[in-house]
């Protein structure tokens, strides 16, 4: 699929995992299928004031895996100061951030501290302060040195069941229309924990109501939940979250280029290879420790022993 002027391998995406989503890992699903990938979520307010342990979040060294940064933003000037301090980070010698190829703006982590500050699903209601934010994302688009091809947001389908009852989203798929090169919605408002299905049929009105791409996300933890949600809602792409914290093969199977699980070998090698390069890129140490339990589950399933609780990163963003 195309999006803005980027040209996907496959329809399938690995979403913004928080705790999940750094390079080495990107490379994996990237290897295994997965047509784009995504940093973690970044708060552009800690990127503005120069936040180190922010800024290492943008870990885009690897020019062969298509990565963009998803930035979490409160307010329109915000979102230019960060935009600015990107600009001014690829400019220097640091490998960290000239490979960046898409900027995607977060309006659904339902975290409770996002929402207090006005950010995330607390903006999806007040969309003249989203039209301004997306213009700014637009007017950088256009100027910046980064080989920027899409600017993007994701959006959960409200605060609570009376917005999303209201469809606070149609008028965010206009704004789209008009100013970006895609939406993604997440089918679910902000108070609905993961264990909650997925409102698919907002996402069959979004495209409906769409004249740019539609990623549908939420739900999607097989290959057949893929098929079947692009086929009840038309949606042009599939954004992946839990189906690939269980399994980075399901990109494999979802591609058509082999079964969605491991053979332990594979399994062996692909953790071997994650430990050299997420080394070789000093990868945070919260990224070692939840990969490693990742490998370790991965592997317990394989061998046909239990594997306890639900395998996600303990924090809101995963909701």
């Amino acid at each position: 699929m195309k999006l803005g002027s980027l040209e996907l391998a496959s329809p399938f995406i690995l979403s913004p995992l928080e705790s999940v989503s750094d390079a080495a890992f990107r490379r994996l699903c990237w290897s295994l299928g997965a047509g784009f990938t995504w940093t973690e979520m970044i708060r552009a307010r800690g990127l503005v004031r120069n936040n180190k342990s922010t800024i290492d979040l943008i870990d885009s060294f690897d020019a062969d895996v298509p990565t963009g940064v998803q930035l979490m933003v409160a307010n329109e000037k915000e979102l230019e100061e960060a935009l600015a301090k990107l600009d001014a980070l690829a400019a220097t010698t640091h490998p960290h951030f000239k490979n960046l190829r898409a900027v995607d703006l977060n309006f659904g982590c339902p975290s409770p501290e996002v929402i207090k500050v006005g950010a995330g699903p607390a903006l999806l209601k007040r969309h003249h302060k989203l039209k301004a934010i997306f213009q700014v994302l637009r007017a950088w688009k256009q100027r910046t040195a980064l080989p920027i091809g899409a600017v993007t947001a994701k959006v959960r389908l409200g605060l609570n069941r009376a917005e999303m009852d209201q469809k606070v989203i149609l008028p965010i798929v206009d704004l789209a229309n008009e100013l970006l090169d895609g939406l993604t919605v997440h089918a679910r408002h902000a108070r609905e924990e993961s264990t909650t299905p997925a409102h698919w049929e907002a996402i069959a009105e979004a495209k409906q109501r769409a004249t740019v791409p539609v990623i549908g996300n939420g739900d999607v933890v097989s290959a057949d939940s893929a098929r079947k949600l692009m086929q009840e809602t038309g949606c042009d792409a599939v954004m992946i979250a839990r189906g690939a914290i269980r399994s980075p093969w399901l990109f494999r199977e979802l591609t058509g280029r082999g079964p969605g699980q491991p053979t332990l070998a594979e399994l062996e090698a692909a953790e071997a290879e994650w430990t050299r390069r997420a080394t070789e890129l000093q990868s945070k140490p919260k990224y070692f420790e939840w990969h490693r339990e990742g490998f370790r589950r991965i592997r317990a399933r394989l061998s046909g022993q239990a594997v306890s609780g639900t395998g996600l990163p303990a924090n809101e963003h995963m909701r």
